[in-house]
């Protein structure tokens, strides 16, 4: 009998795809979350959920998981999210007591969660990355002004960071100096970059002993948010050498041990590329190279096992994946642009109709599993609360801004009313 496996964090598009992976494999797969925004995932292929104590207080959080570790004897700890990668760093030695790994030392791991880091190593390894800046305040952007090209991107500088957006994009210097007024906090949280051209490749690879045991290539085809940010459909490609050289050679001189992705921005038409981010744990695209014969989760098991994978040579090139919570988000968020654009163009309105290759029975779903259908039909549920939250209160604050003022008793019900419906904003 194989011993159990624990997947810490909770990314449903993620975390399922590994622990059905591992499950036909007859190996038994727990799950734990990290925070307790993480939602409760229930799936067939996952035998028992444990909701862990946050790491706000990281004593108590370190004796709940090596008992929890220790009681069910897991023999590896598999981390499914950015946040579980940097709590594994905090209680590393700890962890590595009661458990395989999977992943490589914590100031490995830091390399990769510290974006600014990772971009460094890429330059010394001579792979391009894009122009980067690192200001605290509102200040220093004026002293680096002349240097901006726009649009211009800001992104967390740390993997782990808790902010509500992966990705924003700014097209003048007149709307970002506007969002670090309006946030004092926001410029020490993020790098501003210049704008690359190209399409989103993802390039994953197991690493072992600084060779690749396995590779895949995927594209995007459509983001969220739309203009630009995590896959909400993706194609698998075959492995372009002059990507798949680069992200090699950026994990090697990473040190890096086990799965990561690494994702470029790519002109093909001038062959140009450039390094947006690596991801160090399993990516939003998992199920795309599983389906499509590369099972990275049952091969980093089979080396944390002390076996030999058996890979295959080639994989399903032009297979279609689609994230249906990111692409039903998307989808809101072009039709809420595409009404307004509408008003001065009505032909904007075409589109927001999803093209029939999205939605397509022969574009892989994240998720959805006719033998395990509850992780899909949550997360839809989920998804749908939060999107109807969100423009209810919308909705509420138009409609109280809109109402003539009667006195203080009012004025208060309309600022309550106000921080309220921000706050739920934020946390959906």
């Amino acid at each position: 009998m194989k011993q159990p496996v624990l997947i810490l964090g909770v990314e449903p598009r993620i975390s399922i795809p590994i622990a059905r992976s591992l499950h036909r494999q007859g190996v038994r797969v727990d799950m734990a979350s990290v925070s307790a925004s993480e939602p409760h995932l229930r799936s067939k292929a996952v035998r028992h959920f444990e909701r862990l104590p946050g790491n706000e207080d990281p004593s108590s959080f370190c004796e709940a998981i090596t008992s929890l570790i220790s009681r069910r004897k897991y023999d590896m700890l598999i981390p499914a999210t950015d946040a579980a990668l940097a709590v594994i760093g905090e209680h590393d030695a700890k962890l590595r007591e009661v458990a395989y790994v999977a992943c490589p030392p914590a100031d490995i791991v830091q390399r990769i969660l510290n974006k600014g880091i990772t971009l460094d190593f890429a330059r010394r390894a001579g792979i391009r990355a894009p122009r980067t800046f690192r200001i605290s305040s509102l200040s220093e952007l004026k002293v680096i002004s002349h240097e901006l090209e726009f649009p211009v991107i800001a992104k967390p500088s740390h993997k782990s960071s808790e902010t509500d957006f992966k990705v924003r994009y700014f097209q003048d210097y007149e709307t970002l100096c506007g969002a670090l007024a309006a946030d004092d906090q926001l410029a020490r949280r993020v790098l501003l970059q210049e704008f690359v051209q190209g399409d989103g490749v993802g390039v994953e690879a197991l690493m072992h002993r600084g060779e690749p045991i396995a590779m895949f290539q995927h594209r995007r085809l459509k983001e969220v948010p739309s203009t630009g940010g995590a896959a909400a459909v993706a194609i698998a490609e075959p492995l372009e050498p002059f990507l798949s050289d680069q992200a090699v050679a950026l994990l090697r001189a990473l040190e890096w041990e086990g799965v990561a992705m690494v994702e470029f921005r790519y002109d093909r038409s001038h062959r140009q590329s450039a390094l947006m981010e690596v991801n160090g744990r399993y990516w939003g695209t998992l199920a795309l190279p599983i389906k499509a014969g590369i099972d990275f989760p049952w091969y980093e098991w089979q080396i944390a096992h002390g076996e030999r994978p058996s890979v295959q040579r080639t994989y399903s090139v032009g297979l279609r994946w689609r994230w249906t919570a990111g692409y039903v988000r998307r989808w809101h968020g072009v039709v809420a642009g595409s009404v307004k654009r509408a008003l001065k163009r009505p032909g904007a309105l075409r589109e927001v109709i999803p093209s029939l290759a999205d939605l397509s029975p022969f574009t892989h779903d994240a998720l959805w599993s006719f033998a395990d259908p509850v992780p899909a039909i949550s997360e839809g549920f989920r998804q749908a609360k939060k999107l109807l939250s969100s423009d209810a209160w919308s909705v509420l604050r138009k409609v109280l801004r809109h109402r003539p003022r009667k006195g203080t008793g009012y004025s208060n019900r309309l600022a309550t009313s106000e921080h309220t419906a921000e706050k739920s904003k934020i946390h959906a």
